[in-house]
């Protein structure tokens, strides 16, 4: 089955399933797939039978998909659970068909997600979480900072090196509480 039809699937079965991705280290993402974009797909991701977060992950780095006991399982225990009946995702993400909408909707929004890049053709990564300061036609800034809370430069990122972005997760909500409290944002 194609990936397409498997992104359908999910989306119109609430089935979690989990995307296996191009990235430098291998990283997969189990989720409900709650939209399907020209460039993209917005999961919202599963770990622990709970739904955490939501997950833009660009089609161009999504590899393959594994659909089979272990995800029946997962899918039966999330409605066991009640969890897939609390499955949502922002209105706002509806009307965003491209990426650099996404990012411009969350700075109006003042959300500030995690970011993946990945660069030298396929062969890196780079993580950035923090306020997105600009949005231009072919690139944006992202003021960032680490994960010892040290706020950092202002990043310059193209579009096409966009691997993920992240926001609504208990990481993100938990640490952007914390930086937004102190001073340099």
């Amino acid at each position: 089955m194609s990936l397409a039809r498997k992104y359908k699937k999910s989306l119109d079965e609430q089935w979690c399933m989990r995307f296996k991705t191009g990235h430098p280290g291998g990283d997969r993402y189990d989720g409900v797939v709650m939209q399907v974009k020209p460039d993209f797909i917005v999961l919202r991701e599963e770990e622990a039978f709970e739904f955490d977060g939501v997950v833009i992950l660009a089609k161009k780095f999504i590899r393959g998909f594994r659909d089979g006991k272990y995800e029946r399982c997962a899918n039966e225990i999330l409605r066991e659970n009640g969890a897939i009946k609390k499955l949502r995702v922002p209105r706002w993400l509806d009307s965003c068909e491209a990426i650099p909408q996404a990012l411009a909707a969350m700075m109006r929004r003042d959300i500030w997600p995690a970011l993946e890049i990945i660069y030298n053709e396929g062969g890196d990564s780079a993580f950035y979480l923090g306020v997105i300061t600009g949005i231009e036609d072919e690139q944006f800034s992202i003021k960032s900072y680490d994960a010892a809370g040290k706020w950092e430069k202002n990043f310059v990122l193209g579009y096409e090196e966009i691997f993920k972005i992240e926001f609504d997760s208990q990481y993100c909500n938990h640490f952007n509480a914390y930086m937004k409290s102190k001073d340099g944002a």
